[in-house]
């Protein structure tokens, strides 16, 4: 995997993430479409078996007819007369049927009755509605007398006759009839009957859906979670080979400096003539052994530095002070004049003795040394050394004022290679940290690292 193929990840996530929604959703649909069919059924057939021969609820239609009657003269004068005399004789008639029919409407207890023979939902609410009311005097033309205050769907008008249910639309709806007569001086009635509960349906529908949600959101987190370990584990092998490649770019060129002075000093003692000095040859033959020596160490670090525990080291009892006074005192020979070693004693104890191995301790001493003098751009790089107690616990703080890091770094620089890229034209096997946290682990010591950008680094080691 590359970056590239991120993009492609994202998209098809995308993708995944669209056709789980159109399956949900299309669930979803199919549920409400499919919502309370059983009981609607039921219902519906229950009711249409008791309106075989009367309307909206038993005697409604006795008491329609015992209304109208009176009031076909009064149509018949005003449609002759025109359409604003016509609707105020049906906005009067309106009134008055409407009226009489909320007042005298039986449906309460018909309908708990089919509830309870059916023994369907207790909570279902109901409304009882009148959709359309036409009359004619032709039996063929239909002249409308229904104004309701109110929309169904935004699309016709009706009257709510009986009933608590608020949520009145097309998917709750039960029975929709229409009653008309053929014959002169009657009318056309159309009325609904809608149930349903009273909680959210999209609440309901969501409970039911429950099973294909969690399973939805399983499959998802699976495929997110397993994408999350693919891409921690390629980016983990893609640092360790971005890692292997610069130690092997920097042994490379670790190696090529000594092996390059070996062989270029062993073909000019070929090349010296007889009558040379025994002086010339001893520098000579002094620099192949300084540099074999110094390959042979790096090979060494490069090799063995992993094996390095508790378990496997040679310690001995050591005094601490004449031991750091050794270390400064050697590495002070080593460094060029722009380099200033200073070394406080704090502890005033010389007969201060720790188990140790010598040369791992040493050694991990001068590699925070080079790394002092090798990330600094100081004119005068300086180097404290300071010995210590804080909570009956020695400590050996090593200072500097060099370039300094970023809170970031302190994750990686003690990993194993790890050489940031800035400085990666600078000599190095990127161990020298690595090394030194080794050897504090294998001793059961505690390190600890502050730094500033430009400011300088401190390292403090905590002996037992």
């Amino acid at each position: 995997m590359n970056r590239k193929h991120i993009p492609i990840s994202i998209i098809s996530f995308a993708i995944l993430f669209a056709v789980q929604y159109v399956l949900i959703y299309n669930t979803f649909v199919l549920r409400n479409n499919q919502y309370q069919v059983e009981e609607r059924k039921i219902l519906d057939s229950t009711y249409r078996n008791l309106m075989l021969n009367d309307k909206l609820f038993p005697g409604g239609q006795q008491l329609i007819d015992s209304i109208i009657q009176p009031y076909y003269p009064a149509f018949r004068q005003a449609q002759q007369q025109g359409s604003k005399e016509f609707d105020q004789v049906a906005r009067k008639f309106c009134d008055t049927l409407f009226t009489s029919l909320q007042r005298s409407s039986n449906t309460d207890s018909l309908f708990r009755e089919l509830i309870a023979n059916a023994a369907l939902d207790t909570t279902l609410q109901y409304a009882l509605i009148i959709t359309d009311f036409e009359i004619t005097f032709d039996g063929r033309n239909y002249h409308k007398v229904l104004k309701g205050k109110w929309e169904l769907n935004n699309s016709r008008p009706y009257i709510q006759i009986d009933g608590t249910l608020q949520a009145i639309d097309k998917q709750n709806q039960i029975t929709g009839l229409t009653v008309s007569s053929p014959q002169d001086n009657s009318y056309k009635i159309a009325f609904e009957l809608h149930a349903d509960n009273p909680d959210s349906r999209f609440y309901r529908i969501i409970k039911q859906m429950a099973p294909t949600l969690i399973l939805s959101f399983i499959a998802i987190s699976l495929v997110i979670g397993i994408y999350y370990l693919t891409y921690r584990n390629w980016a983990r092998q893609k640092k360790m080979t971005e890692m292997t490649s610069d130690f092997l770019n920097s042994i490379t060129h670790e190696f090529h400096t000594p092996i390059t002075t070996i062989i270029v000093a062993n073909r000019s003692i070929e090349n010296l003539e007889s009558a040379v000095s025994s002086d010339k040859i001893q520098e000579l033959t002094a620099i192949i052994a300084r540099q074999s020596l110094r390959l042979q160490k790096l090979i060494k670090q490069a090799l063995n530095i992993t094996e390095l525990n508790e378990y496997n080291l040679d310690k001995e009892s050591f005094k601490l002070l004449p031991l750091l006074n050794e270390s400064v005192s050697d590495y002070t020979l080593s460094v060029k004049h722009n380099v200033s070693l200073t070394f406080i004693d704090e502890l005033q104890n010389p007969d201060t003795d720790i188990r140790l191995n010598k040369f791992l301790f040493t050694t991990a001493v001068y590699n925070i040394f080079d790394n002092a003098v090798k990330y600094n751009t100081s004119k005068i790089k300086t180097i404290k050394i300071r010995l210590f107690k804080k909570n009956e616990v020695i400590g050996i703080e090593i200072s500097d004022n060099g370039i300094g890091m970023n809170e970031e770094q302190f994750q990686t620089i003690f990993q194993k290679f790890y050489r940031g890229k800035e400085y990666m034209n600078r000599p190095g096997l990127g161990l020298g940290l690595f090394y030194v946290k080794k050897v504090a682990e294998a001793h059961g010591w505690r390190l600890e690292i502050s730094s500033a950008r430009n400011v300088g680094t401190v390292f403090t080691i905590w002996v037992h």
